[in-house]
């Protein structure tokens, strides 16, 4: 049986926080804590029944270890055929690396390198990762930096979430009337610098430069095509929205930018969305520079993109296939991309 513990131990590595819930629910345990605990919790069921009792579990599992092995096997090869990025480059042999190619397993052959693109800019991959679900992203980000809680509590990480997209997914659902073609200032993260002494928060300033090459300058020139500036508030209750931070102020290259047109202190409700504003006429080819002030001690993230404005036909030719292809599981993010169209539609 150690044979058996170990094969599942280097398998579980692999998984990720949904795939390791997802084994938790089907064997009946619980599915709260760290990527550590939820590993440790099947392996224990792996060991002697001391293991079962040093984690606190009061009833007897009715899985046999063989049972326990078969659920972490069938989920393993599930991701594998999904091409799960890495899995099948590291679980190679060695004698595979000797066979005559014809004779190697074709679900063993190497799949695409991980692509981690997170918003700190680093590459490095670590023990706490979490992927962007969207088919045509699939990026691995560090959760200390785009997970963010609440109410921080010292020790605790954040609350994962059941479905996580990455903020650049995040844009792209936020208005259908907009297509990003490029991001001259890719996303950057926004954090509180604290609060006064008073308890209040303090005016914050993020000053930055981007380049905009002579053939972004040209594009954004033409008539359906726009330079916009974005922000997006980390921990959104709504995920698919844009969010300007409170008393925000923007500058590009000296022009003022207004952002919102509600007042500077009122919060965004929940069924509320702030827009992009677009700064083509402010832009100009080479060095640009954007400037951000805020009175808000929240997290977010903001940046410059290139965006294509969609038709009206082209939205609900949208809409209806993506009802097709996902299905009532997205209805309230269908519903944020109708509420958008509606307002396209019915505007001032």
């Amino acid at each position: 049986m150690a044979d058996l513990a170990s094969t599942c131990k280097d398998k579980l590595a692999y998984f990720r926080i949904k795939e390791l819930k997802d084994i938790l629910h089907q064997l009946g345990l619980p599915k709260q804590g760290k990527k550590q605990d939820l590993i440790d919790r099947v392996l224990a069921l792996l060991s002697d029944e001391q293991g079962q009792r040093h984690h606190g579990w009061g009833r007897k599992n009715s899985f046999t270890k063989e049972a326990v092995a078969k659920i972490v096997d069938d989920i393993y090869r599930k991701m594998q055929i999904q091409s799960a990025p890495d899995l099948a480059t590291r679980s190679h042999t060695g004698s595979d690396l000797f066979r005559p190619k014809d004779e190697v397993n074709d679900s063993f052959q190497p799949q695409p390198v991980t692509k981690v693109r997170c918003i700190c800019d680093s590459k490095l991959l670590n023990d706490n990762m979490i992927q962007c679900e969207d088919d045509r992203c699939h990026v691995w980000q560090h959760m200390s930096c785009v997970l963010v809680p609440d109410k921080p509590t010292e020790g605790v990480g954040p609350e994962v979430p059941p479905h996580f997209y990455c903020e650049l997914c995040r844009l792209s659902r936020a208005d259908p009337f907009w297509v990003t073609t490029g991001n001259p200032l890719p996303p950057l993260k926004f954090m509180s610098s604290g609060v006064a002494n008073d308890g209040t928060s303090v005016l914050q300033t993020v000053e930055k430069t981007f380049q905009l090459s002579r053939a972004d300058r040209e594009t954004v020139q033409r008539s359906e095509y726009d330079l916009q500036v974005w922000c997006i508030l980390m921990n959104d209750k709504v995920q698919f929205r844009m969010q300007w931070p409170q008393y925000a102020e923007l500058e590009v290259n000296g022009f003022a930018v207004r952002v919102v047109t509600r007042p500077g202190s009122q919060l965004l409700g929940i069924n509320g969305r702030d827009d992009g504003p677009l700064i083509t006429t402010c832009s100009r080819e080479g060095t640009n520079k954007i400037c951000l002030r805020r009175v808000d001690n929240r997290t977010f993230c903001f940046g410059v993109r290139v965006a294509r404005r969609r038709s009206v036909p082209q939205v609900l030719t949208l809409l209806i296939n993506l009802v097709e292809m996902i299905g009532i599981r997205c209805f309230l993010f269908l519903f944020t991309y109708l509420s958008v169209a509606f307002l396209h539609l019915t505007g001032p």
